[in-house]
Formats: structure tokens, C-alpha cells, sequence
């Protein structure tokens, strides 16, 4: 088994290469006394941290623009799960005569960090006065350590018509490079687990049943799941899914 593992859906929108983000809303600003306007325009991100740190960069938006560079206070909440070792802030900043400012967030520590566990920085735009925020106050980053492996177990408890069910999964190409089934017709259902490794790259999975009642046969609902490195649940099911249930998925 390799010791770095990382599966990401291919659902996630990247936005900065391991970093899938939210953009926050932008609200109505209504200026008070020529107050300015402020806030982040991402609200979420998720990160995943390689071995050699990750840097991720936050961005703002005035409603103003100024003369001269202007720099805002960001304070880490009291509600953050990470360890202060984990990171490093940069300073947010809105160059002279510009709507646009960023602030750089590294995220390191992989050492330290716990396989499997994400942990979150939540960063606050303090809003000093004759500051109004628009859009979000808050940016809240969500980190997991990259821990690579290519092991999986196709685990299947089955209802009574094993033999409807065959599965395999796919490359980025399209071919198959695993398969099974049809299994064994048994009252009461047919279980089975199977290890193997897959190559790294993008892979769909796909379940069957010729009969097109998923694994429900009117009394046993059966069930499926896809593992990676005995902990990561990639893909699974139960009950009637019809003629077939497919789940996109990413090894390293």
C-alpha cells in the first residue's frame, strides 16, 4: 500500500487546482454615511494538504476604490477544529485604486495532521468602523491530509437473485478493468467480498440488474459498497435502484 491517499468526487468544482470552493452570495449594499463596503467572495473551501503544504489564496471586494493600498484585520474564530500549527495567514490587501484584494492562507503541518480527519479554519473580516460588509464576513477553509493508496473491496450482500447481478468499473477510457458477477441464485441472499487495486486516474463503478429492480426481490433488500484503503467509501447502495447505479470517482 502506498502511504498517500486522496479520493476526490468528481462533483467538487476546482477552483484552485486541490481546493473545491463556494462562492458566497453577494447582498444588496445599501451605503450609510459614504461607509464602505467589504467581503469575501468565496465562503467555503475544501482542501485537500500534499506533503508539501498547500497555498491557497482568499479573495475580497470593495465597493471603493482608493489612492492607496489599503490592508483589513482577519481573525481566526474561536470555532476553528485545526491546530494553529497548521497554518499561516497572509495579510489581506486591496491595492491602490482597485475594487479587488486577496490574502494567502498556507495550510502545512502534514506531519502532524490525522489521517482521515478534516479539521477547519474559520477566518472573520472584522469589520472596523465605517467598514460594512457585503457579501460574506466569514471564509471558512475545510483541510484533509492527502493519504494516497490504491487498495479497494467490493463488499455486496445481495437479495435472492444473484444472478441478475453483475458490476464493473471503468478507466477515463472506458475500459473495464474490473468486473463481476452474474452470481449464484440463493433464498435469502448471496454475499461476497473482493480485493483489488486500481490504477491512479479517474474510474466510473457500475451495478446492474438485468430485471431492473435493483437488489429488491419483494421480501430481501440487498445492498453494496465500494471501499478504498478498508475506509473511504467511495460507492454504495441499497434496496431498489432499477437497471443500474453508476458512481464517478478518483484514485490519487
Amino acid at each position: 500500500m502506498k502511504n498517500i491517499f486522496k479520493l476526490l468526487s468528481l462533483a467538487s468544482i476546482l477552483c484552485f487546482g486541490l481546493i473545491s470552493c463556494d462562492e458566497a452570495e453577494l447582498t444588496t449594499y445599501d451605503p450609510v454615511n459614504g461607509q464602505t463596503g467589504i467581503g469575501f467572495t468565496i465562503e467555503t473551501a475544501n482542501v485537500v494538504v500534499p506533503e508539501e503544504g498547500i497555498s491557497i489564496t482568499l479573495t475580497v471586494e470593495s465597493t471603493k476604490t482608493t489612492s492607496a493600498d489599503r490592508s483589513f484585520d482577519v481573525v481566526v474564530d474561536e470555532s476553528s477544529t485545526g491546530s494553529s500549527s497548521d497554518y499561516t495567514l497572509g495579510t489581506l490587501t486591496i491595492p491602490a485604486n482597485s475594487y479587488d484584494g486577496s490574502m494567502d492562507v498556507t495550510i502545512g503541518n502534514f506531519d502532524n495532521l490525522v489521517d482521515f480527519e478534516t479539521s477547519t479554519l474559520v477566518l472573520n473580516l472584522v469589520a472596523a468602523d465605517g467598514l460594512a460588509i457585503v457579501g460574506s464576513q466569514t471564509a471558512t477553509i475545510s483541510y484533509i491530509k492527502f493519504f494516497a493508496c490504491n487498495d479497494f473491496r467490493f463488499s455486496m450482500n445481495d437479495d435472492t437473485f444473484g444472478d441478475e447481478r453483475t458490476w464493473d468499473i471503468t478507466d477515463s477510457t472506458g475500459s473495464v478493468v474490473q468486473s463481476g458477477g452474474p452470481y449464484t441464485q440463493i433464498s435469502g441472499g448471496y454475499s461476497i467480498e473482493l480485493d483489488f487495486t486500481l490504477e491512479d486516474g479517474c474510474h466510473t463503478f457500475t451495478i446492474y440488474d438485468s430485471f431492473g429492480d435493483g437488489q429488491f426481490d419483494g421480501n430481501v433488500s440487498g445492498s453494496y459498497s465500494l471501499t478504498g484503503c478498508g475506509i473511504l467509501e467511495v460507492a454504495s447502495g441499497s434496496g431498489n435502484w432499477g437497471a443500474s447505479e453508476a458512481t464517478e470517482f478518483c484514485v490519487n
